[in-house]
């Protein structure tokens, strides 16, 4: 049985002999000088055209920039936020109240109220308003209304108009006034 295991093994050595024997004798086979028509092609066909080639662009020496501001004061300095007490000394006095009790139509923006009639009552003005609730509330002559604590100024019964004084800050943050007239709602 050995001597089947060993005569098997010699006829694959020998099929894997003459393989590679095949394989050699074919790359020798190519390596002729087949190619050297393509070679002479390459090695003339732009030797009279050079290519050309665009000149770099001209390199600008570098100047550093020398920041100037340095002795000036930061922007973001403490020093430079206004408190308070500074603002309210600048607007003159102008500020909210804080300590005064809240009216009840403060609650609601200017542009939720809808004013729906004027009357006079013992020689006194007096503006109808709506809520967004529904519900209707009377006001006058120095009445707070509106969320940028407006106070009623005036109230124009011909016209059926009310001017309303807010109390709003500017960009600068500090309290100014600004008018705002409503009329009614037809």
């Amino acid at each position: 049985m050995s001597s089947i295991i060993g005569l098997a093994e010699d006829r694959g050595r020998g099929a894997m002999r003459v393989a590679t024997l095949s394989a050699l004798l074919l790359l020798t086979a190519c390596g002729g000088d087949e190619l050297s028509d393509l070679k002479e092609f390459v090695a003339s066909a732009y030797q009279d055209k050079k290519p050309q080639i665009e000149p770099l662009p001209e390199i600008k020496p570098y100047r550093g920039f020398e920041y100037s501001a340095a002795a000036l004061s930061d922007p973001f300095s403490v020093d430079n936020f206004a408190t308070t007490q500074n603002l309210a000394a600048v607007d003159g006095g102008l500020s909210p109240d804080q300590n005064r009790r809240r009216e009840f139509l403060e609650k609601f923006p200017l542009d939720a109220l809808r004013m729906v009639g004027t009357m006079e009552q013992k020689d006194k003005p007096w503006v109808i308003v709506q809520t967004t609730e529904g519900t209707a509330h009377r006001a006058t002559i120095g009445n707070y209304i509106g969320q940028n604590d407006g106070k009623i100024k005036q109230i124009k019964l011909d016209e059926q108009s009310v001017v309303i004084v807010e109390l709003v800050r500017n960009s600068g943050g500090r309290w100014t006034t600004r008018d705002v007239e409503i009329t009614i709602d037809e």
